[in-house]
């Protein structure tokens, strides 16, 4: 359509301002609808409706995945599927010794004066380091004493002691109340010293009991066969007979239940039926030659399998090392090391901020990636209002120039209701506003007008 004249407004009417007064809202198209019958016109659409295709596709799938990234997620966080630090905890076990008559010979030849009557004395003692395979390791509470539950020494007497037959000072104890390794402890040490007088040879037995944040158990000789290990915890214990009835399938009347007619002919119960009510219970176990061996019962339930087990339990023993106080050298340091492995338990705090973070940074991918996506989202919008801008102008000169005169009048009529909406209150004649004169005099007014509505949402 050519453009509008410019024509002046009418006496009595306000002045309206020239420039042209930016939208009341700013959208972004949202409908990316093509309708059918443009497909039969544009052939290279049908690439549209393939890629609209794809799109849906895709977002099932990035759904399905977002479910299993989720169910991933869950079972990741889970503790037990964590790996705890281990490292090693080196044990130091020497003796040191003074004023011995050998000593004092020595300082005699070299011409030290020294006091005959001071006392000959040794010192037992057991230290530790805690040795982490993790070279970034940051243990809270690194002391020796911190991964031991406890200690004892026994000075074994002999002739040579006779003070020590009926001394209680020949056993030395000490015993950790603090199960926690990452909180630190008043009493906490490096190492422990014992020092007697004496110039003889003395043998001791040294017991040593790792920490272990589990509640580990050491198995039976019979139960460690089956399970193949000699420590276990309650639960793993379980899980592993849980897993060895379902292997043999050793449920009772299992067949039986799952034989049974949908529908019966008779009205005679299934033989199941009038039998005990143990015999129809699932959780009921018909022991092996192996397991009756090991549980002492021919048959078991499994809330009863703690009470089974628990003669297959003992309680952890110590590490014990035979060590002799040597009085004829100045120091035995590094001839008895002994190496203990060590798990320490799970920091889930640092672990689950480690794995938030790998998360954020997986997000943040995934945000780029939706940018872009948004952009070409965006594009396709502003291509498909055009295309259908298009078709609609190409109706318009194709219906005008099919028949000008029905077209033009049923023209007339779906725009008398937007011009009266046009005119709003303000008291215009129609006959003046109907006028191409108007529109080109009032092409400011007009565009006011049209922001308006468009700000009002009014159609």
């Amino acid at each position: 359509m050519p453009p509008l004249p410019v024509q002046h407004a009418p006496p009595g009417s306000k002045p309206r301002p020239t420039s042209v007064a930016a939208p009341a809202i700013s959208y972004t198209p949202t409908d990316t609808t093509i309708p059918p019958a443009l497909y039969n016109k544009i052939p290279n659409l049908e690439l549209y409706k393939k890629l609209k295709e794809a799109e849906r596709r895709v977002d099932l799938l990035i759904s399905r995945k977002a479910l299993d990234f989720q169910a991933i997620q869950q079972k990741t966080i889970h503790p037990s599927n964590f790996k705890g630090e281990t490292g090693i905890l080196r044990v130091f076990i020497y003796n040191v010794c003074e004023n011995q008559p050998w000593q004092k010979q020595l300082l005699q030849e070299q011409g030290i004066q020294i006091d005959p009557t001071t006392e000959s004395t040794w010192t037992l003692r057991v230290e530790g380091r805690f040795l982490s395979e993790n070279k970034d390791s940051n243990v809270i509470e690194d002391k020796f004493s911190s991964f031991l539950n406890a200690i004892s020494i026994d000075l074994i007497p002999n002739d040579d002691y006779p003070a020590l037959q009926n001394s209680q000072s020949n056993i030395i104890e000490w015993r950790n109340d603090n199960n926690d390794f990452n909180q630190a402890s008043s009493n906490s040490f490096d190492g422990i010293d014992i020092r007697r007088n004496g110039i003889f040879n003395l043998k001791t037995k040294i017991a040593l009991l790792p920490k272990s944040h589990i509640a580990n158990y050491k198995l039976s000789q019979e139960m460690a066969q089956f399970a193949g290990k000699e420590e276990s915890t309650q639960q793993e214990l379980v899980y592993l007979i849980w897993q060895y009835v379902l292997h043999k399938n050793l449920f009772r009347k299992t067949d039986a239940l799952t034989k049974v007619d949908a529908v019966s002919t008779n009205t005679v119960l299934p033989e199941t039926a009038n039998q005990d009510d143990n015999d129809d219970d699932l959780t009921v176990v018909q022991s092996d030659e192996i397991l009756e061996e090991l549980l002492r019962v021919k048959t078991f339930k499994f809330t009863d399998l703690y009470k089974l087990l628990q003669p297959h339990f003992r309680p952890r023993e110590p590490i014990i090392i035979e060590y002799e106080v040597n009085t004829r050298k100045s120091s035995t340091l590094g001839e008895v090391v002994i190496d203990i492995p060590i798990e320490l338990p799970l920091n889930l705090s640092k672990l689950q901020k480690e794995f938030l973070d790998l998360n954020k940074v997986a997000f943040e991918n995934l945000t780029k990636a939706d940018t872009a996506i948004q952009v070409l989202n965006s594009r396709i919008s502003l291509g498909v209002v055009a295309l259908q801008n298009a078709n609609a102008r190409e109706n318009f000169y194709r219906e005008l120039s099919e028949d000008p005169v029905s077209f033009i009048e049923k023209w007339l009529e779906s725009q008398s209701e937007t011009l009266k909406a046009l005119k709003s209150d303000e008291g215009y004649d129609e006959e003046v506003v109907r006028r191409a004169n108007y529109f080109v005099e009032n092409e400011s007014l007009i565009r006011d007008k049209i922001d308006l509505l468009l700000g009002s949402s009014r159609f």
